[in-house]
């Protein structure tokens, strides 16, 4: 009977074995999954983008422009002065905050909406402008509505 179960015992470490080998075949072939993000995680990645500086794209010139030969309007950069830009960043730094908040639920992204509009109407030529305007533009479509965001807001050009 000893033998019987000593028998039984090596049978069950070999089976135990076994089945460990395998998990450990199995679980190095498997990526490991990403974790998921944080709220934190979200609201750095937020401000990175949103700090982030616009490259202005090039115009494109077509074969009509340039055949019809009209005189190039000369358009010189407005300066705009230091007071300004620091106002204008301290409203962008404040819209980028009610953005933050307007994450958390129960909350709403009005305030950095009027920011933004504020930025956009009253310092057109800051860096901060354009900045303003991508902020407006990663408002939820299903909000525009509500806070009467329009094409024209974010895309003056079009």
């Amino acid at each position: 009977m000893a033998s019987f179960l000593g028998k039984l015992v090596i049978i069950a470490i070999v089976i135990v074995v076994a089945v460990m080998l395998v998990n450990k075949f199995i679980a190095a072939k498997e990526q490991p999954k990403p974790k998921p993000k944080t709220f934190y995680d979200v609201i750095e990645e937020d401000d990175k983008r949103l700090r982030a500086d616009i490259e202005e794209p090039e115009p494109v010139e077509t074969e009509q422009a340039t055949s019809q030969e009209q005189p190039e309007k000369i358009t010189e950069p407005v300066e705009i002065t230091i007071e300004d830009q620091v106002q204008a960043e301290r409203l962008f730094e404040m819209a980028i905050t009610q953005r933050k908040m307007a994450r958390l639920p129960g909350m709403t992204y009005g305030q950095m909406v009027n920011y933004c509009r504020e930025i956009i109407e009253k310092y057109p030529n800051s860096p901060q402008a354009p900045k303003a305007r991508r902020m407006l533009g990663e408002v939820p479509r299903r909000l525009w509505k509500r806070y009467k965001i329009t094409e024209q807001e974010i895309n003056p050009s079009s």
